[in-house]
């Protein structure tokens, strides 16, 4: 789709108009950091996607118009704003904003409903400036991936945009999906390949939809379903799996830091040492030399 002027996303803006922009393309989702300069737009078709927008500053005055109704009103940081595909809006923002922007296909979400046994059409509600706690907690999550080098890890960020779409389809539907029945959680057959080909791909990187392709699952549906047979998210359990097979190496002291970081999937050794010390209390460094 081609861009809109001014607007607040990667699919609402020309580049020239943006004064700094990061992008995560994962899967159905483009997550994209944006500062913007004041600006109007007006996109009275719609758009062919959806797009949640996360304010991340303070913006003193914003007129806002979507699905009939205006709001003019000051935002302030952790205000969200959801632009259902299809619907028509303006805006007009006074001063330089900035904002996580959440584009996502509406396939995306159709099939995720799917999965879920859903039985009726996804029609998401426009909101303005709401505040919502679990979209916060997963926006600070992707903050702080951002801050490191690649982004981070790439399983762990479509762990995230599944979260976000899950939650979308339980509070931002005319007809939120409710679950029918309790989740079975995985067979044993499944959780056994899934768990062999996590050990024997630890170097590599590991994508939500690599794991979900081996039991023929929505990656969704398959991280939900993975979570309830371990009790932890497909992410977790990696993550503890690097972390084990990093301290079997350092207890070897011919691999370097750098070296072990490498070997056990890590991007960088800033990554390594960052989720090393999350899950253990101290520095790869420490742990060696308390060996």
């Amino acid at each position: 789709m081609s861009p809109q002027p001014d607007c607040h996303s990667a699919e609402l803006t020309c580049p020239e108009r943006v004064i700094s922009s990061q992008s995560l393309h994962s899967g159905e989702f483009i997550i994209e950091h944006q500062i913007q300069p004041a600006g109007e737009c007006d996109v009275s078709g719609g758009l062919t996607h959806h797009v949640l927008l996360l304010e991340l500053g303070n913006v003193s005055r914003q007129i806002f118009c979507m699905d009939g109704r205006s709001h003019d009103d000051s935002l302030h940081r952790g205000d969200l704003l959801l632009i259902p595909a299809g619907v028509p809006f303006s805006a007009a923002c006074a001063t330089t904003d900035e904002v996580l922007a959440f584009t996502i296909e509406p396939a995306f979400l159709e099939r995720l409903s799917l999965e879920a046994d859903y039985p009726h059409a996804i029609e998401l509600i426009s909101t303005f400036k709401h505040r919502d706690p679990h979209i916060e907690g997963i926006t600070q999550s992707i903050q702080q991936e951002i801050q490191i080098a690649d982004w981070g890890n790439r399983l762990y960020l479509d762990s995230l945009a599944n979260l976000l779409a899950i939650h979308l389809l339980r509070n931002y539907t005319s007809q939120p999906l409710r679950r029918s029945k309790p989740e079975p959680g995985l067979g044993k057959l499944a959780l056994n390949q899934v768990l062999d080909y996590i050990d024997a791909h630890l170097e590599q990187e590991i994508q939500l939809a690599d794991l979900a392709q081996i039991t023929n699952l929505n990656p969704c549906y398959f991280s939900s379903l993975f979570k309830h047979s371990m009790g932890i998210s497909p992410w977790q359990y990696v993550m503890q799996q690097r972390v084990e097979h990093a301290k079997k190496l350092l207890n070897q002291h011919h691999f370097s830091i750098s070296e072990i970081a490498i070997q056990c999937g890590f991007n960088s050794q800033s990554h390594f040492t960052h989720q090393f010390r999350k899950l253990t209390g101290v520095t790869p460094k420490a742990y060696r030399q308390k060996r």
